[in-house]
């Protein structure tokens, strides 16, 4: 009888410490969620063509109150194709920005040789000057997000 006492007492102990354990790692596992964080990708072209390899940035427009503490950024593939990354993380917080489109260059020593970008307007490149202006949204259309800009 004193066996059975103790077998249960054992059986009891090792449930709790097992339910102890699988709620601090379950703890453990959940981390701030951060910002909301809508997807945002596009095709950049200039008069109809796309620009390749060029570098984008998304500035909060405080005058049409977006405070958000990111300036989300990407990079155009060949095809003039970005998609935004904030945080760490792919997307932006939703929100008015104005868009600053720059040539992008590799850093020296990369071992890629340099690609000459196509030319554009410099008003693009400048957040003072770019007339450039977009809303991040949930549920934006497709296409929502692509950049024309002028030579």
């Amino acid at each position: 009888m004193l066996n059975r006492c103790f077998l249960r007492f054992q059986i009891a102990g090792l449930l709790l410490a097992g339910l102890v354990v699988t709620s601090w790692l379950s703890g453990c596992g959940s981390q701030e969620k951060g910002p909301e964080l809508i997807p945002v990708s596009g095709t950049i072209t200039v008069d109809g063509n796309p620009l390749p390899k060029a570098g984008i940035s998304f500035r909060p427009d405080a005058s049409k109150g977006n405070t958000a503490p990111f300036e989300p950024g990407g990079a155009a593939d060949e095809n003039g194709k970005y998609e935004l990354i904030a945080a760490a993380k792919k997307g932006a917080p939703p929100g008015w920005y104005k868009v600053v489109v720059f040539p992008f260059s590799r850093p020296p020593g990369m071992g890629a040789p340099q690609v000459k970008s196509k030319p554009f307007n410099k008003k693009y490149s400048n957040p003072k000057t770019t007339d450039l202006s977009i809303e991040v949204k949930a549920g934006a259309a497709a296409g929502a997000y692509d950049l024309q800009l002028t030579k």
